[in-house]
C-alpha cells in the first residue's frame, strides 16, 4: 500500500501539470484509462496469464462509472486549486469516511489509535485548508464539489474491495480500466465538438500519459493487491504517503506556494 500511494503520487503530479495547459479531463482520463488497461494488462499477460472474461467486465462496469465520475469531476476542480491543496484534502475525506464505511459496513475491526489517528487526520485537514492557522478555513465551491464526491469514492472503494474477495486483484483493475475507457469513449464522441484541447494536442502529449498511466498502473497493481490481502480500513488510510509526496512534487515541480503549516498539517 505504502509502495502503490507513493507511486500513484506521480500520476497525480502529472495530471496537475496537463489541468494547467488546459487539457481537457474527458480526453486526459480517456487517454489514462487506456494507457493504465494496456501498461497493466500486458504486465498481467506476460507474468501471471491474466484472464479478462465477459462476466469479470460486466461487473466491473459499476465500478468503473464511479471512476469515471469522481477522476473527471476531480481534475475540472484541480484545474483551479492548487494540487498540494486538493489532493490531501481529498485524500483526507476519503480516508476518513472510506474507514468509518469498513468499520460498519463491512464490520472490519477497529481500535482507539486508529480513531486517535482519524482524529488526527481531521485536525490535518484542517491545517491544509487554512490560510493562517488562527483563521477558520471557508469552504469554496470546489472544495464543496470534491465534498460532494466522498460517497462516490466510498461506494467505489467499497466495492472493489468486496469485489476483491473472489476476483484477482490485477484481472479486476484492468476490467476496471477497460470499461472505464469504453464508457469515457463514448461521451468524448458526443462531446467531440465541446472538447477543445489546445493548447495542447494530443500527440505531444503521449509522452507524460505514458508516464503518468505506467506509475498509475503500477500504483494500482499494488493497492489492489494489498487490499486483496488486508482489510479496507487497514490499506486506505495509507493515502496519507501519498498526500504528503504530492505536497512536496507539487512544490518542487509545479512551483506551487510553500506554506509551512500547511505542511505540517499534511503530515
Amino acid at each position: 500500500a505504502i509502495l502503490g500511494y507513493t507511486i500513484g503520487a506521480i500520476s497525480t503530479i502529472l495530471d496537475k501539470y496537463m489541468m494547467n495547459r488546459l487539457y481537457h479531463p474527458v480526453t486526459w482520463v480517456l487517454l489514462r484509462t487506456l494507457f493504465n488497461a494496456v501498461f497493466l494488462g500486458s504486465a498481467g499477460f506476460l507474468l501471471i496469464h491474466l484472464q479478462i472474461t465477459p462476466s469479470l467486465l460486466l461487473l466491473a462496469a459499476i465500478p468503473a462509472l464511479l471512476l469515471v465520475v469522481s477522476f473527471v469531476i476531480y481534475l475540472f476542480v484541480l484545474q483551479k486549486k492548487n494540487a498540494s491543496e486538493i489532493q490531501p484534502f481529498s485524500q483526507s475525506l476519503d480516508t476518513l469516511f472510506i474507514f468509518l464505511a469498513a468499520v460498519i459496513i463491512l464490520h472490519e475491526p477497529a481500535n482507539l489509535p486508529n480513531y486517535i489517528g482519524i482524529l488526527g487526520t481531521g485536525i490535518g485537514v484542517y491545517l491544509v485548508l487554512t490560510e493562517h492557522i488562527t483563521k477558520v478555513p471557508r469552504l469554496d465551491r470546489q472544495l464543496l464539489i470534491i465534498v460532494a464526491l466522498v460517497p462516490v469514492d466510498i461506494a467505489y472503494a467499497l466495492l472493489v474491495k468486496t469485489f476483491l474477495g473472489t476476483t484477482d486483484p490485477i484481472a479486476l483493475a484492468v476490467s476496471i480500466y477497460i470499461m472505464a475507457f469504453l464508457m469515457l469513449l463514448v461521451v468524448s464522441l458526443f462531446l467531440h465538438r465541446r472538447i477543445n484541447n489546445t493548447p495542447a494536442s494530443l500527440k505531444p502529449q503521449l509522452r507524460v500519459v505514458g508516464v503518468a498511466s505506467l506509475c498509475a498502473a503500477t500504483a494500482a497493481a499494488f493497492l489492489y493487491t494489498a487490499l486483496s490481502q488486508a482489510n479496507a480500513s487497514k490499506v486506505y488510510p495509507m493515502a496519507g504517503i501519498s498526500s504528503v509526496s504530492v505536497f512536496l512534487l507539487a512544490t518542487i515541480f509545479l512551483q506551487e506556494k510553500f506554506h509551512k503549516h500547511k505542511f505540517i498539517g499534511t503530515l
